[in-house]
């Protein structure tokens, strides 16, 4: 049995506990995770459906050719000029259910999508595939965690580019691009984010590169992740042009020990919420409680945000092959901000972080 084969048994068994009859995917990295292909999202209905026993796609004519050429789904095709309709009928019909009671859609699936669906299937009651409660793409397979350990690589390289383009007189997209064109030129499917924040941009989370020009005395958050082989990257360092303060060097020093006592507890059985704790607890020790205002971490792998969320009142106990960030942040309104975000790997002896660039501050005098 191949691991899409092993990835379709564990979402039947749990259609077969929620009683759900079918499951409709949209274009999306679940469609890639269950069918190994997914095809671009536009306007056009596009959907894998899954029964208990099969499964089928409800295709454009327009993709079918690639359809064919990356699955042995059976494919119900629909041309523009008649639209999806009788396709999906088809589709439905095919997949042998006798009557559609409980329908569930993940959570990417446009709503133009959905009514047509509907109509189809005799508009059963509808729940979200989160519902399900299916462990799917939460713990990573060895294949899937050497893709990641791939991407992390990737991004660390790109990670060297950005802060060799930080200096005095370039703007935030100019080093955004630094990292956007080595991202590239290393063979990234695409780039999904460069944040550049420099100043007291720096004190906004996610801050957006814009034109503001770097200064002597700024510090710089660089927040970047792309897609390689379908799986996603996703790190943040810091810079600092000139000698930084003792008020700065006290922030750094406070956020890298949360960042490894946040690593540091790591292992199966803990709760995401006790690696945010510990993340936390060095931050409002220090005085920083109220300057850290995101969640520590979030889940890494065909999404750059999926489970599981390392947050407050997340009692979900970690397992082996969970990967997720570690990003710990001190935010200072008008002064500066700092992150220091690592990707981690649950494994038996606690975290393996893929990420390998240096945590220590990078001070360009």
């Amino acid at each position: 049995m191949n691991e899409l084969e092993q990835r379709m048994n564990i979402l039947r068994a749990a259609m077969a506990n929620a009683d759900v009859d079918i499951v409709a995917i949209a274009p999306s990295d679940m469609m890639r995770y269950l069918a190994g292909y997914a095809s671009y999202p536009d306007e056009r209905v596009c959907m894998l459906l899954v029964s208990q026993h099969t499964a089928a796609a409800v295709v454009p004519a327009l993709n079918a050719g690639e359809w064919r050429a990356h699955t042995n789904l059976p494919l119900h095709i629909w041309a523009d000029n008649e639209g999806p309709q009788t396709a999906l009928s088809a589709a439905l019909s095919a997949l042998d259910v006798s009557r559609i009671r409980r329908l569930a859609v993940d959570g990417e699936m446009r709503a133009d999508f959905l009514l047509p669906l509907l109509k189809a299937a005799g508009n059963p009651e509808v729940i979200t595939l989160a519902g399900l409660g299916a462990p799917l793409r939460l713990c990573k397979s060895s294949t899937e965690i050497e893709l990641l350990q791939a991407a992390a690589a990737q991004a660390d390289r790109a990670m060297q580019a950005a802060i060799e383009a930080c200096r005095p007189g370039v703007t935030e997209a100019q080093v955004a691009w630094a990292a956007e064109q080595a991202f590239r030129m290393n063979g990234a499917d695409y780039v999904c984010f460069t944040l550049v924040a420099s100043g007291p941009n720096s004190a906004f989370p996610h801050h957006r590169s814009g034109q503001r020009v770097l200064q002597l005395g700024d510090a710089i958050i660089i927040d970047i992740g792309a897609s390689l082989n379908h799986y996603k990257s996703d790190i943040t360092r810091v810079v600092h042009l000139g000698e930084p303060s003792p008020e700065f060097l006290k922030a750094y020093e406070a956020v890298l020990r949360a960042n490894e006592a946040a690593r540091a507890v790591v292992r199966p059985g803990v709760s995401a919420a006790t690696v945010d704790r510990a993340a936390r607890t060095v931050l409002e020790t220090a005085g920083y409680g109220e300057y850290f205002v995101h969640r520590t971490g979030h889940g890494l792998g065909l999404s750059t945000h999926e489970p599981p969320w390392i947050m407050a009142g997340n009692e979900q106990p970690l397992e082996e092959g969970m990967v997720f960030s570690i990003e710990p942040g001190v935010y200072l309104p008008g002064q500066f901000g700092i992150r220091i975000e690592d990707i981690v790997v649950v494994t038996a002896s606690g975290a393996r972080v893929l990420t390998g660039f240096d945590h220590q501050l990078t001070v360009k005098r």
